[in-house]
């Protein structure tokens, strides 16, 4: 009774071994590097995507950078997968720098828009040629100012190089960067006491949840059509973590989900309470998006 006993311990401990050996092939290395820019709208997703890779085994560094050195960070290897990638307009300079070096993976959240913002109670202003045309003398209210976001950023690149000049905004008008954050703080500023403003904007963007904005009518089309974003990936990272690749491939979600999650951040959550928080009130989407750990 002994000797069997011993046998059918053997034989669950090869079995057991032969499991965890599946399980470390489907993982692959372990150690995941995802990459972000500065914008909690990606910030957000690759949190979000930062959990559920953590959910099944994988130990998660998030590099936030800005967006030029997150696509050569990608390129070079020392970051694996990004889930931000801005295409076919907003990273396109970036995107053809780098694109021989990258795997372009699934569409994370697609038609998400760039344009010149205003609060609502701006009634007079709802093109950009009635910044033009001085509506209002809205040109002298604003001291001629755009407020921006940093210099780096793919929109700020369109609307200097494309959208002021096509308009003749290069006339009076003066873009000013800033970042991300303190363009959202100037336009909390004005909006609290009820003062014009023109902000470089897209969605999704929590600011959307909280006031009430109208982005500017683009008659020439400078910004163009909606982009979608994507994930993409360094070469390799597929062959070296497929589960996590799997993972992030079919990950994908609306602009409505992301600005939940970056509203939540914005009211002083830490990006990681805040994609906890998600995937917990959300626990059919978690289980959607972790359906291919389950697969094999």
């Amino acid at each position: 009774m002994t000797a069997l006993t011993a046998c059918g311990d053997n034989e669950n401990s090869s079995a057991n071994d032969e499991n965890a050996n599946k399980d470390q092939q489907k993982l692959g290395k372990k150690q995941v590097t995802l990459a972000t820019d500065t914008y909690v709208s990606n910030i957000g997703a690759t949190y979000v995507v930062k959990q559920l890779l953590e959910e099944v085994g994988y130990s998660v560094t998030v590099n936030e950078t800005d967006v030029g050195i997150e696509y050569a960070g990608l390129a070079d290897g020392s970051s694996d997968a990004s889930v931000g990638a801005w295409l076919p307009t907003t990273h396109k300079s970036y995107w053809e720098e780098y694109k021989d070096k990258l795997d372009k993976m699934s569409m994370v959240t697609e038609k998400v828009e760039l344009a010149l913002t205003v609060p609502s109670y701006m009634e007079d202003i709802n093109s950009i040629e009635d910044l033009v045309n001085n509506k209002n003398n809205i040109g002298e209210k604003l001291e001629w100012d755009i407020t921006g976001i940093s210099p780096g950023a793919g929109m700020m690149e369109m609307t200097k190089e494309k959208v002021i000049p096509s308009y003749g905004l290069d006339k009076d008008w003066q873009l000013q960067s800033s970042s991300g954050p303190a363009m959202a703080a100037e336009l909390k500023a004005a909006i609290d006491k009820k003062e014009p403003i023109v902000v470089t904007l897209w969605t999704p963007h929590w600011t959307f949840n909280e006031f009430d904005l109208k982005m500017l009518e683009d008659p020439k089309n400078q910004y163009g059509d909606p982009d979608n974003v994507y994930a993409v990936s360094r070469k390799g990272f597929k062959e070296d973590s497929p589960l996590a690749y799997q993972i992030i491939d079919q990950f994908s979600w609306t602009k409505k989900q992301n600005q939940d999650v970056m509203f939540s951040i914005q009211s002083g959550m830490s990006n990681e309470e805040a994609a906890k928080k998600f995937l917990e009130n959300n626990p059919d989407f978690k289980e959607q998006m972790l359906e291919s750990a389950k697969s094999e």
